[in-house]
């Protein structure tokens, strides 16, 4: 009766353990999550915050951009004056030319008759007063149009003088336009590329960072699942616990009336009677002293069922696999994550490392261990390794060698040995 109310302490105390982990490792992997948002907000504002200023940049180009087709109609234009102002130029370079030509002549038929005096010959020719009028007059007209020759010759010059720098003015104007448009074009292209390089960076992390949140939210559903299944085996054997309490109540109850029977059968009977059943009384406790040191040992029968039938074949299925720190299988495994691999397979969630696990179980002595039991040891501060107890003084477990069977027994095992705790009730 005292071993039943022990067990059934023992499973609430399971019970009562289990969400302690459980709120811890969710607290914690919930505030990761939570940083995790936090990252990804101030990772979008960002964004938001450069697209409005590439969206700027944008309309900035834009503008420039049509600025560029004005220049470009005003200069096409402009091209077009220059090319009528080049024309303008060549046709007032021939006249020159050609009046250079006919004051070059008269200047050359001047010098062949050096020796009289052109305008005088022609004056003192005349044949009467008439004809002089008419000579002086046509003599006036003469040098009144080489005059009028050499006034427009200086014309001509000042007016191509005058284009000639109207032209170059127009040039430069129009290269510095051009020159100012390529200019703001150019940085305002930069100016995009180079937000356009921070926004993939900014991208590139909200990547990341939503994995990385996908991993801690699927990494809380698996620990929330284990949880509940946890809870649920607790719940299951607590409520078994009871039933076989009550059975072994009943069984005891039966035993005593039995036994007062027995007692008041003999009390009527011979002396030979009741000597013969002191003698018997002898072997029963004879009897019963053994099936107590065999309840004592470890050697223990195996347990039957489904549920341990799993979990005892998977953990010998991973016999010679190695050992890995911090490795949960199925390639290799440490010794923690051995043991929760062989116990997931018969349904039962355990926590993650040798400590949390021996926290988690129910302490039971040597003599109460049977196969299935967990085996824990210690190598001076805390629990540092866990194995799977497979009775006859021996464990499976995942060690330095990686996964094997060791004797308890050895000197190294023996030692380091701290005690037994159950987590599963196959």
């Amino acid at each position: 009766m005292k071993k039943n109310t022990l067990i059934a302490a023992s499973m609430a105390a399971v019970i009562s353990l289990s969400p302690v982990f459980t709120t811890n490792a969710f607290a914690d992997v919930n505030t990761d999550i939570q940083q995790k948002d936090a990252k990804l907000n101030d990772l979008k504002s960002k964004k938001a915050d450069l697209q409005a200023d590439l969206s700027s940049l944008v309309g900035k180009l834009e503008s420039a951009q049509a600025k560029s087709k004005e220049l470009q109609a005003s200069f096409n234009k402009s091209a077009e004056q220059l090319k009528k102002l080049n024309a303008d130029i060549a046709s007032i370079n021939k006249r020159i030319k050609e009046r250079e030509a006919v004051l070059k002549e008269r200047a050359r038929s001047m010098q062949v008759n050096s020796n009289s005096n052109v305008y005088l010959d022609v004056v003192l020719g005349a044949n009467n007063f008439s004809d002089l009028v008419d000579r002086v007059s046509a003599v006036n007209t003469i040098v009144d149009s080489d005059k009028a020759i050499l006034d427009e010759q200086q014309k001509d010059e000042d007016a191509l003088k005058e284009k000639s720098a109207a032209v170059k003015k127009e040039q430069e104007k129009q290269q510095k336009a051009i020159a100012s448009y390529e200019q703001q074009q150019n940085k305002i292209e930069a100016q995009k590329a180079e937000k356009e390089a921070v926004v993939a960076q900014l991208a590139a992390q909200q990547a990341t960072t939503e994995k990385e949140k996908s991993s801690l939210v699927a990494q809380r559903d698996r620990e929330a699942a284990a949880a509940a299944a946890r809870a649920a085996a607790a719940k299951e054997a607590t409520t078994v616990q009871p039933v076989a309490a009550t059975q072994t109540a009943s069984s005891s109850t039966s035993s005593n009336d039995n036994n007062s029977s027995s007692s008041s059968d003999n009390s009527s009977s011979s002396n030979s009677s009741s000597n013969s059943t002191s003698s018997s009384s002898s072997k029963s406790s004879s009897s019963s002293k053994s099936t107590s040191n065999n309840s004592s040992s470890s050697n223990l029968p195996a347990p039957t069922g489904s549920g341990y039938d799993a979990m005892i074949s998977t953990a010998y299925a991973q016999l010679g696999k190695p050992y890995s720190l911090g490795a949960t299988g199925p390639g290799s495994f440490d010794c923690s994550g051995f043991t929760s691999y062989a116990f997931r397979s018969a349904g039962i969630s355990l926590p993650r490392t040798s400590g949390a696990q021996y926290a988690a179980s129910t302490k039971i002595s040597s003599s109460q261990a049977k196969p299935g039991d967990l085996v824990f040891f210690s190598y001076g501060s805390g629990i540092a390794h866990v194995g799977i107890y497979i009775g006859g003084g021996k464990m499976i477990n995942a060690q330095n060698n990686g996964v094997s069977i060791d004797s308890l027994s050895s000197s190294f095992w023996a030692q380091s040995l701290v005690g037994f705790g159950r987590v599963a009730n196959f």
